[in-house]
């Protein structure tokens, strides 16, 4: 089975999930999955009609699929009833996200794919605070189990009937609407530090909006910022500011590799260790542990310096 995954990714958390899909879709199977990065920089997208499953990752962005995603699905060619699926990640795991891939479906449905399954897997904050490095590892090892169980589900040709809720769809439009065009105007409102900006451009690098300009030294952020945070969180010197989220700037990586092994880090952190917000976080690991046994699954098994994933 030739797979294509096309993935919208800022700070890297939705590309660590799909770069997880391509290892275990590819795992003793005789599948390959290409892994299209979706960019302003990137050029030509793959043709979805050489490929017997298509994928589409985002990470959400005010309860909905971010601008480039539906851009992309836009420009998609017209196929026949082909497979597709969808994977979404974000800091919380509540079911007011479960709408977010209304407009994208709707496209896709259009243009003859069909969309038989979409998982939501949870990912450390790029945005609004730092999770601690338990909760961090929590997610990672989790992450890596739901993957793993979606891969089986997409071999096996399982089928869900993709969350709509009427009661939760009218909401989207009008945030979706005004979350770009918010995007787009404060995206200006970026600044660089001269005093502590090395000049690496990492930034310009990283902005897959091409935003980002330099001239004369001088850093210009422009209009088709998206708000992906990409720039701030991977600068190595913090040396961007971001206008009023700089309250909810998170900056740096979290180590995820690393992190997955430290055993003095408890796992499960959910729920016996968690406190505080941590523990809004019961009922979706709750959901996940549900799905996860009726195959069979254990996210414990999946602890690297336990047992090497499956």
């Amino acid at each position: 089975m030739r797979v294509v995954l096309y993935v919208f990714s800022g700070t890297g958390n939705t590309l660590k999930v799909a770069a997880l899909y391509k290892k275990f879709l590819e795992r003793d199977s005789g599948n390959t999955v290409d892994i299209h990065r979706v960019s302003r920089k990137n050029g030509e997208i793959p043709d979805p009609n050489g490929y017997d499953l298509v994928g589409v990752g985002y990470p959400i962005h005010g309860f909905s699929a971010p601008e480039p995603i539906i851009k992309l699905c836009k420009s998609l060619p017209a196929v026949q009833n082909k497979r597709a699926f969808i994977f979404k990640t974000s800091g919380e795991g509540l079911h007011v996200n479960d709408c977010s891939s209304q407009k994208c479906i709707k496209i896709l449905r259009k243009k003859g794919f069909d969309v038989a399954l979409e998982r939501h897997v949870v990912m450390p904050y790029n945005m609004i605070y730092r999770h601690n490095d338990a909760m961090a590892k929590h997610m990672w090892i989790y992450a890596r189990a739901l993957v793993d169980m979606n891969c089986r589900e997409l071999e096996s040709g399982v089928r869900e009937k993709v969350k709509q809720p009427f009661y939760k769809t009218f909401y989207c439009p009008p945030v979706r609407f005004l979350e770009q065009k918010f995007a787009h105007l404060h995206g200006t409102a970026f600044k660089v530090d001269p005093q502590k900006c090395v000049k690496c451009n990492r930034c310009v690098n990283i902005c897959p909006q091409s935003n980002i300009t330099v001239t004369d030294g001088k850093y210009k952020f422009g209009h088709e910022c998206v708000l992906c945070m990409g720039c701030s969180f991977g600068c190595p010197q913090d040396a961007i500011s971001v206008g009023v989220f700089k309250f909810w700037k998170v900056h740096g990586s979290y180590r995820l590799n690393e992190l997955e092994k430290d055993e003095n880090l408890p796992f499960p952190y959910v729920p016996n260790e968690a406190k505080g917000i941590y523990r809004l976080y019961k009922k979706y690991y709750r959901e996940a542990d549900a799905m996860l046994k009726k195959y069979g699954l254990d996210a414990r098994d999946y602890i690297p310096c336990k047992n090497d994933i499956k």
